[in-house]
């Protein structure tokens, strides 16, 4: 078993979920002392209660001051440690550290049965004014929500703006989210479409974090259920890792908000470099319209990223699943992503039975050299191990097995994307979950580090 280091660092990490009760110790390693600052970073992890589903939030972080508290109880903060699991806390939790030290956090939800089957993981979501989530659910035999957590004291009023295959497609606006409270708003309201669409959360009047969960039911037995991620703004370059191997749907979701059609060339990386996907080059996808092309034969069952070129900024995602008939297959989903920062965490609590890989995809044209270290409930620091992504790659890394555990990954690399893909049997169900790496704040641009005066010092 591999055991963890935790020197201090640089720059901020992404994010977990939940919120606060029963937790797996600290780790006992030695804690580096963080210069002085008056600002800290904070994210929200989703959490809800289910009387079918175990749900986990994991926090860690590699300096001191990481305290968390639920999101409706901004001023009953309490000291995190270096790395704890929340178990069932019921509702969205605020994660908060001081700069300029690392920390992360995710959020689990594993289930054998019930409306939250199957197993789904999320990273925690710093709040910002824009997110963009592609490949929303609106099937006929889809139930689709949007959580929106407001840490503010003020009242932040959302906007949702869907991108369907024929164009827009007419949603709520003006919702308006108390401070210090968590709202949720139902896709149940827009039209049932056949295929799926992509929803730009927007907020003019403050920031807040959002999450998109989806199930998916035949008549009234549920069939899977997992987070959707907020992926990158609309750019004319993406790239989507986390494509795990195996068989099942792999569906890539594009959106072109703008005004002029975009062209969007495909190409995969593959462990041993760029493969060819014959018929599946290109796509066109319309001004302010939705389009998918299925991806699963030009796959073959590999693990791969995607590296999208686009001659007109869009947003990205892809439909995956666990493969099998109804009551075995688990829906997963992955999205266009920043380049990992050169240091950051993320803590993971899958359970003892599963097994994660962290995919490395690199879109570059030199190889990338990435140190990754492990730690589990060990009594003492390990060593990181480094691994080489050729160029046009992407590897996958096992990672050790654990009920819960922390990944750090540091590179000099500019242009690496990661992503932990976990599975789990859960009776019949063949659980799959992906939780896209991304530093907390990259998202986006309207994403800011402010004083959060309910964090504690």
């Amino acid at each position: 078993m591999n055991r963890w280091v935790w020197p201090g660092a640089v720059i901020v990490a992404l994010g977990a979920v939940t919120a606060a009760a029963s937790f797996v110790g600290p780790q006992p390693v030695p804690q580096a002392p963080f210069a002085s600052s008056a600002s800290r970073v904070s994210v929200v992890c989703p959490a809800f209660e289910s009387v079918t589903a175990t749900v986990r939030v994991a926090v860690a972080a590699t300096g001191k001051g990481l305290r968390t508290s639920k999101v409706t109880e901004p001023n009953q903060g309490t000291d995190a440690g270096a790395f704890k699991v929340f178990t069932n806390t019921g509702q969205p939790l605020r994660v908060s550290a001081p700069l300029p030290d690392p920390f992360g956090a995710t959020s689990v939800v594993v289930a054998e049965n019930g409306p939250d089957r199957g197993l789904s993981a999320s990273g925690c979501v710093v709040p910002r004014t824009d997110h963009w989530f592609t490949g929303v659910d609106v099937r006929t035999q889809a139930q689709s929500e949007v959580v929106v957590s407001n840490l503010d004291g003020t009242i932040a009023s959302v906007d949702l703006t869907a991108y369907g295959a024929d164009g827009k497609v007419a949603a709520p606006r003006g919702v308006e989210v108390a401070g210090n409270s968590s709202a949720t708003i139902s896709l149940g309201v827009l039209p049932r479409l056949d295929g799926p669409l992509t929803v730009h959360v927007s907020s003019s009047d403050g920031r807040v974090a959002a999450f998109v969960r989806q199930r998916t039911w035949q008549t009234d037995v549920p069939l899977g259920v997992d987070w959707l991620a907020s992926g990158t703004e609309p750019a004319t370059d993406q790239v989507v890792p986390g494509i795990p191997e195996g068989t099942g749907t792999r569906t890539l979701v594009l959106t072109n908000p703008g005004e002029r059609t975009a062209t969007v060339t495909i190409g995969v990386l593959g462990n041993s470099g760029p493969i060819e996907l014959a018929g599946s080059e290109q796509l066109e996808v319309p001004a302010g319209t939705t389009r998918t092309i299925d991806l699963a034969a030009g796959l073959a069952g590999q693990a791969a990223a995607l590296e999208l070129t686009s001659t007109q900024p869009v947003t990205a995602g892809l439909w995956l699943d666990s493969g099998g008939d109804d009551s075995r297959r688990d829906p997963a989903y992955t999205v266009a992503t920043a380049p990992l920062p050169a240091d950051a965490i993320w803590p993971l609590a899958i359970g003892k039975a599963g097994r994660t890989v962290l995919q490395l995809a690199n879109p570059g044209e030199a190889e990338a050299s990435v140190s990754v270290t492990t730690s589990a409930n060990a009594d003492a620091p390990g060593q990181p191990t480094v691994v080489v992504v050729p160029p046009g790659s992407s590897i996958s890394v096992p990672i050790d097995e654990a009920a819960a555990i922390v990944v750090r990954v540091q590179t000099e690399a500019k242009d690496v994307r990661a992503a932990l893909v976990s599975t789990e049997r859960l009776g019949k169900v063949r659980g799959l979950s992906v939780v896209d790496l991304a530093a907390q704040d990259s998202h986006g641009s309207s994403a800011r580090v402010v004083f959060d005066p309910h964090a504690g010092s």
